[in-house]
């Protein structure tokens, strides 16, 4: 064990080997001190390690080791305080950017719904103004149904299909596209 009053000199003056014997001394039940709040022994020993070497670098000087461990403790309760803190705000500030993207991406897919809806609207009132054989061509091809099987069910070529299905297509990609000019406008 220790006698931390007489290593406090040393501990004051930089001294490494004081300064080992207090941390070989000390670190653990340190570490364990502040596992106890922060509930995580990884950060703790960050906690523990980030104090020590502050105090290595600090002008700061003690009377007694009594004063010496009181500062030790004090500062390791407030550092694991602060650490809980800046724990929450970074969760907090983790969980808003989560829930801002799921709103983004919501607004995304609300948005491209949206316009998916509004674009098969458009095409089948296209549709509907097409000649009759066109309109059921294109219905039924939309349906999944092959060119041959609307050949066979309207009792038409699969050739005469072909032709009426790009012709109905030709006018509703340019119905659509004339519509998307004038929306740009």
């Amino acid at each position: 064990m220790v006698n931390f009053d007489s290593i406090l000199p040393g501990i004051n003056g930089k001294d490494e080997r004081c300064w080992e014997q207090l941390y070989t001394s000390c670190y653990a039940a340190m570490c364990v001190y502040v596992e106890s709040i922060v509930k995580d022994m990884d950060s703790s020993k960050d906690i523990v390690q980030d104090l020590l070497v502050s105090l290595w670098h600090s002008d700061v000087q003690f009377a007694s080791s009594k004063e010496l461990m009181g500062y030790l403790y004090k500062s390791l309760y407030h550092n694991s305080l602060v650490y809980i803190r800046n724990k929450k705000k970074r969760a907090s500030i983790l969980d808003k950017i989560d829930k801002e993207k799921e709103e983004e991406d919501f607004s995304k897919d609300f948005l491209l719904d949206t316009v998916q809806e509004e674009i098969v609207r458009l095409l089948y009132l296209h549709i509907g103004d097409l000649p009759r054989m066109r309109k059921q061509i294109i219905k039924l091809s939309i349906s999944g149904f092959s060119g041959k099987e609307i050949a066979d069910k309207l009792g038409i070529s699969v050739n005469t299909v072909k032709v009426q299905k790009n012709k109905s297509i030709k006018y509703l990609r340019d119905r659509l596209m004339h519509r998307r000019r004038e929306l740009d406008l």
